[in-house]
């Protein structure tokens, strides 16, 4: 009878732990992020979005969630073209990831956010500099 017992017990415990794992709250910070870049290379770009917040709400720790946060703003400026939501999302990157590689990048988005490529000047210079080298080379 203990044997039967123990068994019973032991079942109990496993089918809970089976449980327990089983009700996990969703897909792993691996999976979401898999999930947002494979949208945004099919142009799905509110599914990416989707996915990429729920990594950064899920996983604000993981080493994936600066570069989502960062993805999101892009997206909503590049693609949505979602200048408020674009500026909250480079906002929230630059309040929680300072020391991240990509802080000059979103700052330097969110100085230009919303302006016509042919409007800043630092890249016309730019342009201009290489059309120039390029004419003394040829």
């Amino acid at each position: 009878m203990r044997r039967v017992s123990l068994a019973l017990w032991l079942l109990a415990g496993a089918l809970s732990l089976v449980w327990i794992a089983g009700c996990q709250s969703g897909p792993g910070e691996q999976e979401l992020f898999d999930k947002a870049t494979a949208a945004q290379e099919q142009s799905d770009f509110p599914t990416a979005i989707k996915a990429y917040q729920d990594l950064v709400s899920k996983y604000p720790k993981s080493t994936y969630a600066p570069k989502c946060q960062f993805m999101m703003g892009y997206l909503y400026a590049n693609h949505m073209k979602d200048t408020a939501k674009a500026k909250a999302a480079y906002q929230d990157f630059i309040k929680n990831y300072p020391e991240d590689q990509l802080i000059k990048d979103a700052q330097w988005e969110l100085d230009h956010l919303g302006m016509d490529v042919n409007e800043i000047e630092e890249l016309n210079k730019m342009l201009e500099t290489s059309d120039t080298t390029a004419t003394h080379q040829g």
